[in-house]
């Protein structure tokens, strides 16, 4: 996969989950099977605010060239996304989180894995 479909796919999944946690957080809670709370809804209009971020970043990075700053972003979205996976994986470990958190597990391991494998084009 190319860097620019990565950051597409990147920019498309984030843009996508800013919206549902903006505009209806019960959904994430509905597939993660966790209880909805006035505090949940404040954290995840927060987490809206973050995949608004990382969507803007993503769209904006997709034109890059240069290896340099391919590597520095591919870096970060590793670096998320195997942080979010473990976040999900500990959580359903406890848990506190059902079953339908793997399906986010699953796709932030690809994403990572995908980042990965280009990295090492990269250096090649």
């Amino acid at each position: 996969m190319t860097f620019r479909t990565l950051c597409l796919l990147t920019a498309a999944l984030s843009i996508s989950l800013f919206a549902i946690l903006l505009l209806y957080p019960p959904l994430i809670y509905s597939i993660f099977a966790i209880p909805a709370h006035e505090s949940a809804d404040l954290l995840a209009r927060r987490a809206a605010m973050l995949f608004l971020g990382v969507a803007v970043l993503s769209w904006n990075f997709r034109g890059a060239n240069a290896p340099q700053t391919q590597r520095a972003f591919s870096l970060g979205t590793i670096v998320m996304m195997l942080g979010l996976a473990s976040v999900g994986i500990f959580e359903l470990a406890r848990g506190f989180a059902g079953f339908g958190i793997l399906f986010a597990i699953i796709t932030e391991l690809a994403i990572a894995a995908a980042f990965v494998k280009l990295l090492r084009s990269l250096k090649a």
